[in-house]
Parts: structure tokens; sequence; C-alpha cells
């Protein structure tokens, strides 16, 4: 905690230092490569747990599914959807690193 020196009071804190320390204007723009990412991301990993969801709850009750296209979609969808929306959340990652290096310049660290 510091002390105003001229009231002798404490000084007032930040609600978070992170704000405090990083004003609006130098916060990189947020670019439509990383919104897509994160959409897609959360898509494919809500519906895989929608998926999934359905088919404890489906199982628990003791009903079955009639076999059509839609069972072998529900059973096989996370399989696929969950690894895809974990490879878009790496590939946001990188792509957020790319463009703050970009953005920041190459003499910063």
């Amino acid at each position: 905690m510091s002390l105003d020196l001229e009231t002798g009071l404490a000084a007032p804190r930040p609600k978070s230092i992170i704000l405090y320390l990083v004003p609006d204007e130098t916060r990189p723009p947020v670019s439509r490569l990383q919104r897509s990412l994160a959409f897609f991301s959360l898509a494919l990993i809500g519906l895989s747990v929608v998926a999934i969801l359905v088919l404890i709850i489906v199982g628990g009750a003791g009903m079955k599914i009639p076999s059509t296209q839609l069972q072998y979609f529900v059973q096989f969808f996370p399989l696929l959807a969950l690894p895809l929306g974990a490879l878009g959340i790496i590939a946001l990652f990188v792509v957020g690193a790319v463009e703050r290096r970009k953005y920041n310049g190459p003499g910063s660290k």
C-alpha cells in the first residue's frame, strides 16, 4: 500500500493491476481470425459436451436410440469434434502470439 505524500492518506488501489498497468491504447486489437477460431473451438467443444450428456442421459434412463443416422452422429461427433476443438484452441494461442509479436515489434519481449 502506498501513501500519498501530499495528503498522508493511502492511495486508492486499482481494481485490477493488469488493467492499471496496460492502458487501452496499447492493447492489440483482436483479429477476425482470432474471433473465428475462438467461436469455432467453442462451438465444437460445446456441441461435443451436449452430445456426451445426451448419451449419458439416454443410457442412464435405459432408453435406446433407434438405429438411425442420428444415433451414429451423436455417438461419433465427440470423437472428431473434441480433438478439432483442442487444435482450434492451440491455433488460437499461436495466432495470438504471432499477432502480439507483430503488434509489439521485434525489439520488445
